[in-house]
């Protein structure tokens, strides 16, 4: 594989995100690459629970710009990678036998930090820290977070993190219950072992069975995601969510402010 790594040893399936240049961003190989690992993870007898971790500093940076200027040109391409890609690694997350654990230090942003509300067990680095970023990006945060959101921090908190593309460190996350637990940075992979060692001596009939039990109140909450998805199909045609990629690769500062009616232009041109 080319953007993660997989390996799988002692009953436990670790899938790395691999690409610590770009900060584990993801892009149309690394959505592929994790669905391909989750499913030879799930269909490993000899699997008993799988990681999901980031290689360098950074969990993941959310998705990667250059691809979705590059492969999100329009609606068709917008909803073959929702659909075909996005949701699909969100079902191989639920739909496995098996318990997903996240293990999270630095940046968990955008499709990083949605993923994550997928899984079973979250656990991070006191460096870690959580931005659903859609606000910001002119688009939404649709990918789980306001669906799954809400009842793991509660309404008004989500509404609050979601609306303002709120950073929220990885302490309140942990507060909150956006996570189970933080730990020391250098902590980090010891607890996760230990957590995953836990699963490993209970009874793996036990485990399925109240993963299944806890997938269908999440099922019956992400049936929105698709028309979710939906709507973001459409954003793919409108100027906001690329003029911000625009300026992202060419490393400007974006100025919504003046681009609502009646605002004033900044001076130096940063809203352009």
């Amino acid at each position: 594989m080319e953007d993660i790594v997989y390996d799988a040893a002692g009953g436990i399936g670790r899938i790395t995100l691999n690409r610590p240049d770009k900060l584990n961003a993801l892009r149309v190989t690394t959505y592929e690459e994790l669905a391909r690992a989750l499913r030879e993870a799930g269909s490993d007898p000899e699997v008993g629970v799988v990681v999901i971790a980031g290689a360098g500093r950074a969990f993941c940076a959310g998705g990667d710009v250059g691809m979705a200027q590059t492969a999100l040109t329009d609606e068709r391409a917008g909803r073959k990678h929702y659909f075909g890609r996005m949701i699909a690694l969100s079902q191989e997350i639920l739909m496995m036998d098996k318990p997903v654990v996240c293990a999270v230090q630095g940046a968990c942003v955008g499709g990083g930090a949605e993923m994550i509300t997928f899984a079973d067990l979250v656990i991070a680095g006191r460096s870690a820290y959580f931005l659903f970023n859609g606000t910001a990006i002119g688009g939404c945060s649709w990918w789980g977070a306001p669906q799954l959101l809400p009842l793991q921090v509660g309404l008004r908190r989500a509404e609050e993190i979601l609306l303002l593309s709120a950073r929220v460190s990885s302490e309140e996350a942990a507060e909150i219950g956006m996570i189970n637990r933080v730990v020391d940075d250098e902590d980090l992979a010891s607890e996760v072992e230990n957590v995953c060692q836990q699963i490993l001596d209970l009874s793996e009939e036990g485990v399925r069975l109240t993963k299944a039990a806890i997938r269908s109140v999440k099922e019956s909450l992400l049936a929105s995601m698709t028309a979710s998805a939906e709507m973001n199909v459409s954003a793919l045609g409108k100027p906001d969510l690329h003029a911000a990629f625009d300026a992202f690769l060419e490393g400007r500062q974006m100025s919504w402010r003046a681009l609502r009616p009646g605002q004033p232009t900044p001076v130096d041109g940063s809203a352009i």
